[in-house]
């Protein structure tokens, strides 16, 4: 009767040290697969460079924004108005698609894609115009969706490209190809500067009564960049 009991009690011991085993959770069980994040990279390209009403309803979260000081430029025609620098260039779904849907088709190329487990998903790109080439890169936030046929909507957009060199493209602006940043040839008369001024004021703690400002980070996880994936899949 008595090593009954022990025996007993030694097995309900080992029942609770045994740990509890769980099953093993993937990374992309909860994260955005590398081939997920090329679908929101292509997704926004065929916005650009074909496109239609109904995929930007399928593509684009219903809250959608698009934050672009260069495509500012663009409807301002380099002027200051009628769209303030530094304001929400596209402040719903509604009015990307008026505005994108009455440009005509632009050649874009996906040069380098980034990406993270909920987001955002980062690409730098090229668009073949002519006389210019014209260089950029964007920032997609994305949102999770269960309802439509993608996974993963663009929700913002943040976006900044050569805008100089496409209003030389459009003939809106005349460039100096005899100015060499040396010489005084210029709109004004004036040496071009190629930096701003520096300003200590910036930098004294008096100007950030609570501290200087920090540089937030975005932690990257589930992440591959684009080259070696292509490098991977050529192998």
């Amino acid at each position: 009767m008595r090593s009954t009991i022990i025996a007993a009690a030694a097995f309900a011991v080992g029942a609770l040290a045994t740990p509890t085993l769980l099953p093993k959770r993937d990374c992309n069980d909860t994260c955005m697969t590398f081939d997920q994040a090329t679908a929101v990279a292509n997704n926004f390209k065929s916005l650009i460079s074909a496109y239609s009403n109904a995929t930007a309803d399928e593509y684009l979260a219903v809250d959608f924004m698009d934050y672009s000081d260069s495509v500012t430029t663009l409807i301002d025609s380099g002027c200051t108005s009628p769209l303030p620098l530094g304001s929400v260039t596209f402040g719903s779904r509604e009015a990307f698609e008026a505005g994108q849907g009455s440009q005509p088709d632009i050649p874009f190329e996906i040069l380098n894609m980034w990406y993270a487990c909920t987001g955002p998903v980062v690409i730098r790109w090229r668009s073949a115009q002519t006389p210019n080439i014209v260089t950029g890169n964007i920032v997609m936030e994305t949102v999770r969706d269960t309802t439509g046929s993608e996974p993963w909507l663009i929700k913002t957009v943040y976006s900044e490209f050569n805008s100089g060199d496409w209003l030389v493209n459009l003939g809106v602006f005349k460039p100096n190809c005899t100015a060499d940043g040396n010489s005084a040839a210029g709109p004004v008369g004036k040496k071009a500067k190629r930096s701003l001024p520096h300003t200590s004021a910036a930098l004294d703690d008096e100007a950030y009564p609570t501290g200087r400002p920090q540089l937030s980070r975005i932690s990257y996880r589930c992440t591959i960049p684009w080259s070696e994936h292509k490098a991977s899949r050529r192998s």
